[in-house]
């Protein structure tokens, strides 16, 4: 039994373990309360804008990317 839960830790959990811990540093470096400065896909272009943390997953699944170490974006 115990041999069939190592694949679904290894494919599951641990990732979701990875997602909430990179999740937690992005809105721990963010300089707004609960707001997160990202770089927002406009057609041909990214502009920088910063929104809540709530909706940060509806803007990474769409193209949105973070800013890069310097801050800019691409």
């Amino acid at each position: 039994m115990l041999k069939h839960l190592r694949p679904i830790v290894t494919l599951i959990v641990l990732p979701a373990l990875i997602l909430g811990v990179f999740a937690v540093s992005m809105v721990a470096g963010a300089g707004h309360a609960g707001k997160t400065t990202i770089c927002h896909r406009a057609n041909t272009k990214f502009v920088q804008i910063t929104v809540s943390n709530n909706s940060l997953p509806a803007h990474f699944r769409h193209g949105d990317v973070t800013p890069d170490q310097y801050g800019n974006c691409p």
